[in-house]
């Protein structure tokens, strides 16, 4: 890829996740950048075991890891005025460590930084991607030249109090599908229908009262279970023992797409009372992109895209659904039906979305 535009040359991405961690959208963009040609700085969560800030090349050309402890404490809770003063001083040191000016803030967060004020004269952009990140949200869209958010939940709440906003869905990074490593081919079980969970099986908003059920009345099938699950977890203790669950732990992400094709359906479940902030999960993007089936609680989201996802309105409805999907599986991941959700996840590719956020820029004058 080319640069985009100069606006986007040198661009400081502030985000609530580490860069060593779990890739989502933040890290995605920032890598997409760095394929453009920006040079893009991805600042980690404070580390107070650090005296000073710690710049790190990242394995992507263009894209560098900053570690750094807080500006300072308390920030939250000096003036306005200052804690810009403040922020804006910290962002000039590090600046003059990096031996160039940023042109573009990209603030994934609203715990810190989130006065966009402090960036004076710099491309202000507030991306939030989550309902339940709410700390200073309000504020960070005031401040903000641009905002962009995935969800209507999210920007009903922030529309009110931005100069212009737009409602993006979730992206996805593409890939080639490649073979699935030895030591995980054993996993899986050709002879029998293969499910499987993929993410954080940790997350307080699973249903796990509905995973556990769907595992004990479908024994014909087996549940892969692809993420981090201690034994001492809810999900871990309820099917300790059943022979039709399989924990792999968690895999690094280049072995996903390598699971994906060797799976026949995909599960996401998730609690009632949080299908507000879970209306746009990221890893739906990753399912959809392998073509197969899923099978899923209520996501707003896809409320008008009902040939994405086989998702029902109510969890009790959703053992029902599932037995439907794996009776007629022909039907379900035929090749039609798989390639109208390969296609719906190629036009959210990540280098897709960052040209729309070009786009708004351009709309709203932001950029030449």
């Amino acid at each position: 890829m080319t640069m985009l535009v100069p606006e986007l040359k040198q661009v400081l991405i502030i985000s609530p996740e580490l860069w060593d961690g779990h890739f989502v959208s933040k890290h995605h963009y920032a890598a997409t950048l760095a394929e453009t040609g920006s040079h893009v700085y991805f600042l980690d969560p404070p580390d107070n075991s650090l005296s000073n800030t710690k710049i790190n090349k990242t394995k992507y050309k263009n894209l560098w890891q900053v570690k750094a402890p807080k500006v300072a404490k308390g920030l939250r809770f000096y003036p306005s005025f200052l804690r810009n003063r403040i922020e804006g001083k910290w962002v000039e040191k590090l600046e003059a460590q990096i031996g160039s000016g940023f042109t573009t803030i990209w603030l994934f967060e609203n715990s810190r930084f989130y006065d966009m004020n402090f960036a004076k004269d710099k491309l202000k952009i507030y991306h939030q991607v989550d309902l339940n990140q709410n700390f200073h949200e309000i504020t960070a869209a005031k401040t903000a030249d641009l905002v962009l958010c995935t969800t209507d939940y999210i920007k009903k709440i922030l529309q009110p109090h931005c100069k212009s906003i737009y409602k993006q869905h979730h992206a996805v990074t593409s890939y080639n599908v490649v073979s699935l490593p030895e030591n995980y081919k054993q996993l899986i079980n050709t002879k029998n229908i293969n499910a499987a969970y993929i993410g954080n099986l940790e997350m307080k908003y699973l249903d796990i009262e509905l995973l556990v059920s769907v595992v004990k009345n479908f024994p014909q099938v087996i549940f892969h279970f692809v993420g981090t699950c201690t034994k001492k977890e809810a999900l871990y203790s309820a099917c300790e023992g059943l022979d039709n669950a399989i924990w792999w732990g968690r895999v690094d992400s280049s072995v996903i797409p390598a699971i994906l094709n060797n799976i026949d359906l995909l599960l996401l479940t998730y609690q009632a009372d949080h299908y507000h902030d879970q209306a746009s999960p990221h890893k739906v993007m990753e399912y959809l992109f392998s073509g197969k089936v899923t099978v899923a609680t209520y996501t707003d989201e896809y409320k008008d895209k009902r040939e994405l996802l086989e998702m029902v309105d109510d969890n009790r409805d959703y053992l029902s659904k599932f037995n439907d999907v794996i009776s007629n599986l022909v039907h379900y991941n035929s090749v039609e039906m798989q390639n109208q959700r390969k296609a719906f996840a190629r036009e959210h590719t990540y280098e897709k979305q960052l040209n729309k956020v070009v786009a708004h820029l351009k709309t709203n004058n932001l950029i030449d």
